[in-house]
């Protein structure tokens, strides 16, 4: 009897030992994610601030440049302007050599005065009459050429015509078209579940990167942003050269805004630029950030 006591005492032993043991992981688990969310916020905030003192040394900078290019236009300006002619206040000033060589004839004796009634003959170098001032010539401003106005990016509901256009080949592909057509007509619910389905089912097939972006804008037109941000956040980490990534940082980047994280959507069009400089969402994402920052 007592034999069968202490067995059953070291049972229930184990099964405490037992059940306490998951519990343990996963509150260091939650430590761990506690911890890791901590350094991520930190460095965005040193990369926001890194980013702001750049920004205040760029207009620094063009403020100089500005002011030198100013001072460049005065001085050539100057150059160009020609010397005045002579004022009337100086009549000797303007005179010709030869006028100015002549002899004074005001003081001369009567015999060389001329009789009354003889025709004086004028003089020949007479002083010429001051002349204007010439006013120094100023280019007229090149014009300036309007700005090209801003194209905006595919949509996403164009990338969705263009795919059930196409012809897909691929084993998963009745799935990815039964979810596109679900989407196209707005029932999101049963697009999502079609297209993830695809994604489970089928991780390695062609149409997981289409299949997990309209995932992501399923999601974003149901209003759940935080879960479009991150099944767009998990196509860019899986396919961060694919057709879709690009299209995908920028709606990643309009569910931060839709959600008041303003720092994360900055973060997110700034790596768009880096990463795909060249792609159509390029120009948007560059008006965003300004959007943002002003």
């Amino acid at each position: 009897m007592m034999r069968t006591g202490a067995i059953a005492g070291a049972t229930l032993l184990a099964l405490t030992i037992a059940a306490c043991g998951p519990s343990s992981d996963l509150t260091q688990m939650q430590n761990n994610e506690s911890t890791l969310r901590e350094m991520v916020a930190n460095d965005r905030q040193q990369i926001e601030e890194l980013q702001e003192k750049l920004k205040r040394q760029n207009d620094r900078l063009a403020e100089i440049e500005h002011s030198d290019e100013n001072r460049d236009r005065g001085a050539t300006r100057d150059q160009a302007e020609p010397p005045a002619v002579a004022s009337a206040a100086s009549p000797v000033a303007a005179m010709t050599p030869a006028a100015a060589a002549a002899p004074d004839t005001s003081l001369a004796s009567p015999e060389a005065t001329p009789a009354a009634g003889a025709e004086v003959a004028a003089p020949t170098d007479a002083i010429p009459a001051p002349g204007p001032k010439l006013a120094a010539v100023t280019p007229p401003p090149a014009p300036v050429a309007a700005p090209a106005p801003l194209r905006p990016p595919p949509t996403w509901q164009a990338a969705l015509d263009q795919e059930l256009a196409a012809k897909q080949s691929d084993t998963a592909a009745k799935l990815y078209r039964t979810g596109l057509a679900a989407l196209k007509v707005g029932k999101f619910k049963p697009a999502l579940a079609s297209l993830q389905d695809l994604q489970r089912r089928y991780p390695k097939s062609s149409l997981s990167e289409p299949a997990e972006y309209f995932s992501g804008n399923a999601l974003f037109e149901m209003g759940q942003h935080e879960k479009s941000i991150l099944q767009f956040n998990d196509l860019t980490m899986r396919f961060p050269e694919g057709r879709f990534a690009s299209a995908a940082l920028l709606r990643e980047a309009q569910a931060f805004v839709k959600i008041n994280d303003q720092i994360d959507a900055r973060l997110t069009l700034q790596k768009l630029l880096n990463d795909h400089p060249s792609a159509p969402e390029a120009p948007t994402a560059k008006a965003m950030i300004d959007s943002l920052s002003s």
